[in-house]
């Protein structure tokens, strides 16, 4: 998709937000406390959602559920409901702070997680706006304080969502940033332009169009693939995928596309074959069409045309509904434009039939609905009134029953069993998990091994270390990196950094809280300058955990540059502030805000110190605390307000991309500290 976009959607992905589920039993409930959940083998859990005329119902008990698993009755041990407090105030909700602690919150059985997925390549640049005061109002009214949510893209990598339970900052971000839909509207990646430069005649002008659509199609059927999958893998319960779309095409095979077309009289498309070899207009050999562009060949456009034409993503359609089944996954779908009449635009391109027109929006909406339906969930579709579908979807998700049982069936086998739940009281809709996939004896055998093996102890500090460079974001245009120094009073040094130069002079507004104390400093970024490093200093001694908040105003209209971090004051040698070189910061140390690094670049390392403090070693650790031969040159200097700094530069380019560690040790008051700062290395 194109790169505007893709900044967009990634600023609401870095403010991503969350939700959960507070317990609270019935009223009918014997015993108040809570039951303890088991993790043996052969321990299921199922959650099940009865509603009763589409209200839910909340006062059933475990003696009104029948369980059974391929047909077979089961014994309910453990049987819980939860009732979701929903619009907690923030400062209720615990935000996890490292990639760790975001796992193990998903893992909760009585917290849910849900995914808001913006299909961008399939809403339209007016209806994503539309949908921005809605989904807010849904953020309000369906997060509890335990709840967890991540913001996904068909551009992203399910491993890449990250889960959070504060949603001030996603909330405005859907209220600011420009419109993130892309569909009908001239937005185009480098693949796209490809095609059109491969086949840039007007007989091929419906190849291309059909190519991009396909193409597009199937990077969002991927997406959710991949996505349902990975929420299996981290998580036994239920999940709910929010998915804001205006439905697929869902392609079939069709071998026409391949059919070269007659491009002028007498004149067929060049038939499929090895690049040519010729001279360019600059007089060199070249290997491959003038109308290239130098981002890839013809042999590869003949390549895409060919595997598009033969793609199913009606058959696919239907294994991500399998998939998304035995992942306990449920999808819930929003068509953001509302009661529509047509599927197409007028214009610019000349649009279909309109008895063919109206059969695409048909069947676009129905994929909503059999998305959502095949996979126990709602679709929010035909309606002007968005707000009336998104409070059912609140409603459905508000309370719900766990139940657990130890199977009868002790088989390690790994086949899918199904599980259905009947209640018997009558007039209830049930909604519950429709299966699961058993385990087998290798993979039992490697979780009791993995779980009584010891960890190292130089492991479990890589690791720990490592856990910070999952602020990273792919396409990140604003982060903050910050370290508190502990002394008579506490100094919080704040870098800032911007991907590209600032186009005009900004002011950076600072803000260091903790307990009832807060500080506030700015920076002044000139116009070109790309980053600033300032202090903020606490008239007092801190042992709690320090709030950073760094905003940049941008010109009018356009949304400011915001993060947000959480950081300790540390004793002795204090933690490093980043700094890069390489091609795009010329010939100067640039403070870097997020520690992602090329291979093209220098990283350096600066610790603010007192006279006593001083480096004595250095390594860098692979991401399992394998020492690497690559030198670290240490120095120290003195800036022009008279800090001392000890630092540590290394060049980037003997290393592979990956995440690695540098170690610095050093003695502060004659006592030995080390301190480890995580880096990833890009291509």
């Amino acid at each position: 998709m194109s790169s505007r976009s893709a900044v967009v959607v990634t600023g609401l992905c870095a403010a991503t937000l969350s939700l959960v589920a507070q317990s609270a039993p019935p009223a009918a409930a014997q015993d108040p406390q809570r039951p303890r959940f088991r993790t043996e083998a052969n321990f299921v859990r199922v959650d099940v959602f009865p509603t009763r005329n589409g209200a839910p119902v909340k006062d059933l008990t475990a003696a009104d559920f029948d369980v059974l698993e391929d047909g077979v009755p089961q014994k309910i041990e453990t049987f819980e409901f939860v009732q979701v407090r929903t619009g907690a105030p923030l400062n209720e909700r615990r935000e996890p702070n490292t990639i760790g602690e975001m796992r193990e919150a998903m893992r909760d059985p009585r917290a849910r997680v849900f995914v808001l997925f913006l299909d961008v390549p399939h809403v339209g640049i007016g209806n994503s706006m539309v949908m921005r005061e809605p989904l807010v109002r849904l953020i309000d009214r369906v997060l509890g304080p335990d709840d967890l949510v991540g913001i996904m893209t068909p551009m992203m990598a399910s491993s890449d969502v990250v889960f959070a339970r504060k949603t001030q900052v996603m909330a405005g971000g859907l209220r600011d940033k420009w419109p993130w839909g892309e569909r009908f509207s001239l937005a185009e990646d480098e693949r796209e332009i490809l095609y059109k430069a491969c086949y840039p005649w007007e007989a091929t002008k419906d190849v291309v169009a059909e190519m991009i659509a396909r193409r597009r199609e199937r990077y969002t059927l991927d997406s959710l693939y991949d996505l349902v999958n990975w929420l299996r893998d981290e998580r036994e319960e239920r999940k709910a995928v929010l998915t804001v779309s205006e439905g697929w095409a869902l392609f079939r095979p069709n071998t026409d596309l391949t059919r070269p077309r007659v491009i002028a009289p007498g004149v067929t498309e060049p038939i499929p074959g090895p690049e040519p070899i010729g001279t360019g207009s600059d007089g060199r050999l070249r290997i491959g069409h003038e109308n290239s562009r130098g981002s890839g060949t013809k042999t590869e456009c003949d390549r895409d045309r060919l595997y598009l034409s033969l793609t199913d993503n009606d058959l696919y359609f239907r294994d991500i509904i399998g998939a998304a089944n035995r992942a306990n996954a449920s999808f819930y779908t929003v068509d953001p434009r509302g009661l529509d009449v047509f599927d197409a635009p007028i214009g610019p391109a000349k649009p279909p039939p309109l008895a063919v027109d109206m059969a695409n929006l048909r069947h676009r909406i129905e994929t909503l609905q059999t998305l959502a339906e095949a996979t126990d969930g709602l679709a929010a579709v035909n309606s002007n009134d968005i707000d009336k579908g998104l409070r059912r979807i609140t409603d459905d998700l508000s309370s719900y029953y766990l139940l657990g049982y130890y199977s009868t069936n002790t088989k390690l086998d790994g086949q899918f069993r199904r599980i259905q739940v009947k209640v018997t009281q009558p007039g209830i809709d049930l909604r519950a998990r429709r299966g699961y996939k058993a385990a087998t004896e290798r993979e039992v055998t490697e979780a009791r091994d993995a779980a009584s093996a010891p960890v190292p102890e130089h492991v479990k500090v890589a690791h720990d270390a490592l856990e910070g460079l999952g602020r990273i974001r792919p396409a990140w245009t604003f982060s903050a990196h910050a370290i508190a120094v502990q002394g008579d009073e506490t100094t919080v040094w704040v870098a800032g950094e911007m991907k590209g130069a600032a186009a005009a002079a900004a002011t950076a507004e600072i803000t260091v809280s903790v307990g009832g104390e807060t500080s506030v400093a700015s920076a002044v970024l000139a116009a070109g300058q790309r980053g600033f490093v300032v202090p903020v200093t606490l008239q007092k001694r801190v042992t709690d955990t320090l709030t950073v908040r760094v905003r940049v105003p941008q010109g009018p209209g356009q949304a400011s540059l915001t993060d947000m971090l959480r950081i300790d004051a540390v004793e002795g040698l204090p933690h490093a502030l980043l700094y890069r070189r390489g091609p795009s910061t010329g010939n100067r140390m640039q403070p870097a805000g997020s520690p992602a690094f090329s291979r093209t670049e220098r990283a350096r390392l600066e610790i603010p110190v007192e006279a006593d403090a001083k480096l004595t070693g250095s390594r860098v650790l692979d991401r399992n605390g394998g020492v690497i031969e690559l030198p670290v040159t240490l120095a120290e200097r003195t800036d022009e307000a008279g800090q001392r700094w000890l630092t540590a530069e290394l060049v980037l380019a003997p290393l592979a991309a990956g995440d690695y560690i540098v170690e610095l040790s050093g003695t502060v008051g004659g006592a030995e500290h080390k301190v480890l700062t995580a880096i990833r290395v890009t291509r």
